[in-house]
């Protein structure tokens, strides 16, 4: 994989490798007022994206299969690797709940009696399983979320597995979570009905305080649910006053759309409906600042229940992915971990059965939503949200700088960022909507030469076919971008851009 420098650095000064199906570059110095006006306010610094920013989020259950996040998986890791070189794998989700610690044979499973929507067994963690992670983490450089057991464990259990991995993970451990969802804990049948904050808060101090007293230098973050003002409120004051020298995060979950059999989970829904995702960040953010504590999304995707076939696996969740990253960001967020793995492990976590498979009309091998789907004997791919991600993650680094459309946009989005020397910097822009736009990008301050490397794919609906850079990731995990597209700089130090519909573009602008 190129990295950001050794990439540009690749093209000469001034030149740059013409997309032979780029859009013609106007001359024009003003725009018209069919030409969009992207203004950067180049003095306005909202800090630094920071370089684990872009993470992914699997099933605990996973770790029931040691091989899996190990050096033998070498594909997989290689595909890491193209994402992020600092990226950050979160371990969780609703199968969580149904784990235990087996640090040796002589450790049997706690006594279980599921209910008919849960795992008939529980899934054990090993050593083994734990000291292949850490190995998995080194290679990649990644760091790691780690989801301990608080719907069918104890704190006694909890605090032994807690440290076990902070042993073993070291420095590779951001935090310890403990439950998923709680505020789902009824639904799930892990809870009776009077369940709420207030006994959710008690439970969890009660596995914290077994946790802190076993592991000393434990981090901790919570709550990992979607934003319920309530329980977010409860937990940034009460939990955080007691814990405070140990919580070192705000976690949230967020699903734009859902179930994947309504009608209403469409691509229009889940590209131009922000109401969710504001509320959801307002909320969060609220909590985040109350606690004076760095909040990132834990766990997030497309539509919930593995995803909508058509819609979590095609270009647009690509533009989606991107978009939201970088908007989470702009609204203070420290990083986003979207949820993928196989369809084995989403069924588990279901109860069985993934809602997709319904409106697919068959069976798949993979979750819909995965970022990366397949399998270490099957082979990997990359799925159109990866791309989606990967440029958003080109941005890492970066100091975050505002920026606003002269005029409102109803499907046009774009994020501007400045290099740590102010030399270099990056424009992304997302065409979400099915008719191109013409743009003018004002920098706000000089810069001489840009160039675009753009996300394309045949259309919103297609789930193949996709390319950043003019070029696809490959099965092996590897990302050779080359398709570079030369702006043109008007007199007044403005570079134009054409967005077709349904696409995404990185623009790099260099002071020489």
């Amino acid at each position: 994989m190129l990295n950001r420098r050794r990439f540009f650095a690749a093209v000469p000064t001034g030149l740059a490798l013409l997309n032979a199906s780029s859009r013609a570059l106007w001359a024009m110095d003003a725009p018209s007022d069919s030409v969009a006006l992207f203004q950067v306010h180049a003095d306005q610094h909202s800090g630094v994206i920071p370089q684990n920013v872009m993470g992914l989020s699997y099933e605990s259950t996973q770790l029931g299969e040691p091989e899996f996040f190990s050096l033998s998986n070498k594909v997989l890791v290689k595909f890491l690797h193209t994402l992020s070189p600092h990226g950050c794998l979160r371990l969780g989700g609703n199968t969580s709940e149904f784990t235990y610690f087996k640090p040796d044979a002589s450790v049997n499973s706690p006594a279980w009696s599921p209910q008919p929507t849960q795992p008939k067994t529980l899934t054990p963690i090993t050593l083994e399983a734990l000291h292949n992670l850490r190995r998995f983490l080194d290679v990649t450089g990644w760091n790691c979320i780690y989801g301990l057991n608080l719907g069918t464990g104890t704190p006694e259990r909890a605090a032994e597995e807690a440290f076990a991995v902070t042993q073993i993970l070291g420095s590779k451990l951001e935090y310890l979570q403990m439950g998923n969802e709680p505020n789902n804990y009824i639904r799930y049948r892990l809870r009776p009905s009077t369940w709420n904050e207030k006994y959710y808060l008690a439970e969890w101090l009660s596995f914290a305080r077994a946790i802190v007293q076993r592991v000393p230098t434990a981090c901790l973050a919570g709550p990992d649910m979607g934003a319920d003002a309530a329980w977010f409120n409860l937990f940034a004051s009460d939990a955080v006053a007691e814990m405070k020298p140990h919580i070192v995060a705000i976690t949230d979950h967020f699903y734009a759309e859902g179930p994947p059999t309504s009608p209403e989970s469409t691509m229009h829904n889940l590209l131009l409906n922000p109401k969710k995702i504001d509320h959801e960040i307002s909320i969060t953010a609220t909590a985040g600042h109350h606690a004076n504590l760095p909040f990132r999304m834990t766990e997030v995707n497309s539509c919930y229940s593995g995803g909508k076939p058509g819609v979590s696996n095609t270009l647009g969740s690509a533009l989606w992915a991107g978009d939201l990253t970088l908007k989470l960001v702009a609204s203070g967020f420290c990083g986003i971990n979207f949820h993928g793995g196989s369809a084995r492990q989403i069924r588990a976590s279901l109860g069985g059965q993934m809602p997709g498979d319904t409106v697919a009309k068959s069976e798949a091998d993979d979750s819909y939503y995965t970022p990366i789907a397949g399998s270490s004997t099957a082979g990997y791919s990359a799925r159109p949200i990866f791309y989606g991600m990967l440029l958003a993650a080109r941005m890492a680094g970066f100091n975050l700088i505002a920026g606003s459309f002269a005029q409102p946009q109803a499907a046009l989005t774009a994020y501007s960022a400045l290099s740590a020397n102010g030399k270099v910097m990056q424009i992304a822009i997302f065409n979400k909507g099915s008719q191109p736009a013409d743009m003018l990008l004002s920098p706000g301050k000089p810069f001489h030469v840009a160039s675009a490397i753009r996300l394309t794919g045949p259309e919103l609906e297609a789930t193949s076919g996709i390319q950043f850079g003019g070029a696809p990731i490959a099965s092996d995990g590897t990302w050779n971008p080359h398709s570079v597209e030369s702006l043109h700089r008007s007199a007044t130090g403005q570079f134009r851009i054409t967005m077709p519909a349904g696409s995404a573009a990185l623009v790099t602008l260099h002071q020489a």
